[in-house]
């Protein structure tokens, strides 16, 4: 610890102590204190909550999450939404040729409605620097505490404790926390990671370069809103021959990330006068106003943890699962790695579950995370299909521009090469399927009857298509139920969650009820019911859930406090309390 001080007093004892305050560390505390009354400690090597923008497309999955812990409408507020999301473009300069379009995020005429059928939230833009303050305030209101400009240090574990040595960066003191355990959510350079000692699979691909900047540059989106808007202009190849104006505040407010045109490309250290000059030249004007707010260089990774657990120290988000940014799978994963972890933690804390639940986040999360490190990376290799095709030197660009506008044979070629590639990238920006096919198959955390099979969705398109199931492993699917005539609709979502296991039946489901009564009065776990259907708590008012549920009238689901099915029964005559019983001790790892 070098020249650091150890504060001698005594040591500070927490259930859970949070290395990083980022969309994964305070989405975790903010579950833990709302639902389960366990208030983390904090620890965040930063000054506050994020200065820049960074992660900004929020899915539905992960405002499903924000929905639960009462902040959806609250976000709403503060985030851009989706009308203001609809294009993703390609210009040569933002005032200049357009070489193609596409509809995002939900707002293609003929795919909205797969959106709106698919989750009771919505998709917003919310940059990370107005998403952190919000998670922070709301979970220091429930009396999580916050230690901002402190850095972890290291730990030691035993079969019952973890012991986190953190420093104060201003003043180098050194504090010694004890916690039954301890997670890292604490970024792609995680400390705690390495510590664990857990192997990162795959390697750092190439350097990127952002610029965040204030400038009126509303007159270019006027007929085209779009919260990416990428510009491929070769004057500077060496280090940034293609940009993106990522939209942060319509339309004063941009995150502009610069890419060489070399996958492989030379270090670069651009001045302040390199980045404005480049600027105008990815405008193509000079008379607009710029204000530079900060500049970073980041880094393109395809990397994944082997394992997100060992002993009592757990790894989430960036920690795990590091990737570009294409198809906006950053933030919003870790916010659902938060929401896996949450309720197991505070089931296990609370005497509710084994410990052995907590082995289930690899089995289950890791797959996720694979997944879409895979599919980032893969879309990042489209986008430099495109730039190909139209060229990152000058030379380059204009003999491309000239065969695509020909009337050859080649010029016909070049201009189907371009059609289907944009159509590619359309696997990114309008691919509700990597979005929400998030399943646990096999968990040991879900049970699955022996005469029940999963559902085939080997011919849909994992990309485009919403996998909708009750099958034990599957989100539970959303569709809009009423209490009455006279009451707002609510979705299935709304009664799961919220800390609580949920038992769903239909119109002969009374045993059920009968057994959810009895277990509440013999074990100490968080579970609630209710019936969906004719004469029910709830009617079936669009007939979704009579198509969708694939049980009889006196079968159950049983939904996990993470809105993903635990287990389903499709019918059954008799034995009720001991069937339940026997679920949740497998679902809960005590067998």
């Amino acid at each position: 610890m070098g020249q650091a001080m150890l504060n001698e007093s005594a040591p500070i004892n927490k259930d859970v102590v949070i290395i990083g305050a980022g969309p994964a560390g305070a989405t975790l505390a903010l579950i833990l204190a709302k639902h389960y009354d366990i208030k983390p400690l904090v620890i965040s090597r930063h000054k506050g909550t994020a200065n820049t923008p960074r992660a900004h497309i929020f899915n539905q999955r992960a405002m499903e999450v924000m929905r639960d812990v009462g902040l959806e409408q609250q976000l709403s507020y503060v985030a851009s939404a989706a009308t203001e999301m609809q294009h993703t473009s390609w210009s040569h300069t933002l005032n200049g040729r357009e070489y193609g379009r596409l509809w995002s995020w939900g707002n293609d005429p003929a795919r909205r409605g797969t959106y709106e059928a698919s989750s009771p939230c919505q998709m917003t833009d919310l940059p990370q620097s107005y998403l952190e303050p919000v998670l922070v305030k709301e979970s220091q209101q429930l009396g999580v505490e916050y230690q901002f400009n402190t850095e972890f240090v290291s730990f030691k574990q035993t079969d019952d404790q973890v012991r986190t040595c953190i420093r104060n960066r201003e003043s180098g003191t050194c504090s010694v926390v004890i916690s039954k355990f301890l997670v890292g959510a604490d970024g792609a350079r995680s400390a705690v990671l390495d510590e664990l000692g857990i192997p990162v699979d795959g390697c750092r691909l190439n350097d990127a370069f952002n610029v965040h900047i204030k400038a009126d540059l509303s007159r270019y989106f006027e007929h085209r809103p779009g919260s990416l808007n990428w510009v491929l202009n070769p004057d500077a190849p060496e280090w940034s021959a293609v940009g993106n104006f990522r939209m942060v505040r319509p339309w004063n407010e941009f995150v502009v990330s610069m890419h060489p045109s070399a996958k492989e490309g030379k270090p670069f250290e651009p001045s302040s006068d390199d980045i404005r000059r480049r600027l105008y030249q990815m405008i193509g004007e000079k008379e607009v106003g710029i204000e530079i707010l900060s500049a970073y260089k980041w880094t393109i990774n395809d990397q994944i943890a082997r394992s997100w657990q060992k002993g009592r120290v757990i790894c989430i988000g960036d920690a795990t699962h590091r990737h570009p940014p294409i198809n906006g799978l950053g933030s919003n994963t870790y916010i659902s790695d938060a929401f896996n972890v949450a309720w197991k933690l505070g089931y296990v804390l609370k005497g509710w579950a084994s410990p052995r639940l907590l082995e289930t986040l690899t089995d289950e999360r890791k797959p996720v995370g694979d997944r879409i490190v895979r599919r980032a990376n893969a879309g990042m290799e489209v986008h430099r299909k495109l730039w190909g095709i139209l060229g990152l030197t000058q030379e380059a660009r204009e003999t491309a521009v000239q065969t695509l506008e020909s009337d050859t044979c080649e010029g016909t070629l070049l201009r189907k090469d371009l059609r289907q590639t944009l159509e590619l990238v359309d696997d990114e920006v309008q691919a509700i399927g990597i979005q929400m096919n998030q399943v646990y198959l096999n968990s040991r955390a879900t049970m699955a009857e022996l005469d029940d099979h999963p559902p085939d969705f080997s011919h849909s398109n994992e990309l485009k298509d919403v996998f909708l199931s009750t099958f034990p492993g599957y989100h539970l699917p959303h569709l809009w139920l009423a209490r009455d005539g006279h009451s707002p609709k609510v979705s299935t979502l709304d009664l799961a969650g919220h800390g609580y296991f949920l038992l769903l039946t239909r119109e002969a489901g009374g045993k059920w009820l009968k057994a959810v009564e009895t277990v509440l009065e013999t074990r100490q776990i968080p579970i609630k019911a209710c019936s969906i259907g004719f004469g029910c708590d709830y009617m079936d008012a669009y007939r979704g859930w009579s198509k969708i549920c694939d049980v009889e009238d006196d079968g159950a689901v049983l939904v996990r406090p993470d809105h993903f099915v635990a287990w389903r029964c499709h019918s059954l005559q008799s034995g009720h309390v001991g069937k339940l019983q026997e679920v949740l001790g497998h679902c809960l790892g005590y067998d």
